[in-house]
């Protein structure tokens, strides 16, 4: 019976799982978010009902002293949804959403570890509905932001601001993307990067009936943006909305690398470029590395990690919604919830 039951098992995950990586609690709550400074030091954000945390973390020690940074009456958290994070060496700026459809953001200042009142980064009220928001930091201190607005025609389109003072002030609101067809997907998670001036914004679009994903990049730290380009030659024709708004990175060498679902695949891509199918699975993260991409997804209530040079996926054990991030000597940190804690591995 027990082999019969290991063999169901082995041909349904199509990988033999290996024995766990061991984790370190962070601290109770869902919907982590991990930010990496010029420092190597990760910033980590989270939510526990209405109570955003926040915390650090630096390879070989413990994570730091958790701190709370507001409680948010409505904030946002589950399925993907959730307080995002971003740092430079001057500051660390949180985004946050309330259930009304408001960006708000959180800017402290490195030097004093104060925390500046919360401030709305949309100009027009309760547009953000969806919940979805992401943040990224960049060269001279700025920061750019992105999220699903409403504004206008009670349609998502893809929405952003600027600041240039370390997220204490937000620009106008700038309409980067509005699809064709109406409207963008309308509930997946939007992911940023950015690399010096170089800032790039993924999300899922809906074009003639197909969910695909898709790039927008900008040259010059985000004070504009090129049009937006389909990743991968696939595409996804799918009637409703898969909430899976896969995961965004970019490397040491600049090149920017992406994972994201279609049906039940995974696949990973670089803009121009086809697509690679690598497993079976969902809500899956990246981060790139001298030594190649790594990925962590989820599986039947499972979190797993392609590694580079292992042929199998690595064990991350029971959770979701796990985010990644790497530091200077490339270990690459992992942070997920699972069961009502926060959960971090080196992997």
């Amino acid at each position: 019976m027990i082999h019969l039951l290991l063999t169901f098992y082995l041909s349904f995950t199509g990988f033999v799982k290996p024995a766990p990586v061991t984790s370190t609690e962070i601290g109770k709550g869902i919907h982590p978010s991990v930010a990496m400074d010029q420092h190597s030091t990760a910033h980590i954000v989270y939510g526990q009902g209405e109570v955003l945390y926040y915390t650090t973390f630096r390879t070989g020690e413990q994570a730091g002293t958790t701190v709370k940074v507001d409680s948010l009456p409505g904030l946002h958290l589950g399925a993907s949804r959730g307080p995002q994070i971003a740092a430079t060496a001057q500051s660390v700026v949180i985004t946050a959403l309330d259930k009304a459809g408001n960006v708000w953001a959180y800017s402290q200042r490195r030097d004093t570890g104060q925390w500046q009142k919360r401030i709305r980064v949309n100009d027009v009220p309760d547009i953000a509905k969806e919940g979805f928001v992401a943040v990224t930091a960049g060269a001279d201190n700025t920061y750019n932001a992105v999220w699903l607005d409403l504004r206008d025609n009670k349609r998502n389109k893809l929405a952003g601001a600027r600041s240039t003072d370390g997220g204490r002030t937000w620009s106008a609101n700038t309409i980067l993307y509005q699809s064709p067809d109406g409207t963008i997907c309308e509930c997946c998670q939007v992911s940023a990067v950015s690399q010096g001036k170089h800032v790039a914004f993924m999300f899922r679009n809906f074009v003639n009936g197909s969910r695909d994903m898709y790039l927008l990049q900008s040259t010059n730290g985000g004070q504009s943006f090129g049009k937006a380009d389909k990743l991968g030659a696939g595409t996804w024709t799918l009637n409703a909305c898969p909430m899976d708004g896969g995961g965004l990175a970019i490397g040491p060498d600049g090149q920017i690398s992406t994972v994201w679902r279609r049906a039940d695949k995974l696949f990973t891509a670089h803009p121009g470029q086809p697509e690679i199918e690598r497993t079976t699975g969902k809500n899956p993260k990246i981060a790139a590395t001298l030594k190649g991409e790594y990925i962590v997804f989820q599986q039947t209530g499972q979190l797993w990690a392609i590694i580079p040079g292992q042929a199998q996926p690595v064990s991350l054990g029971s959770g979701a919604y796990a985010k990644l991030t790497r530091f200077a000597n490339d270990r690459v940190l992992c942070l997920w919830e699972q069961e009502g804690t926060i959960r971090a591995a080196l992997i």
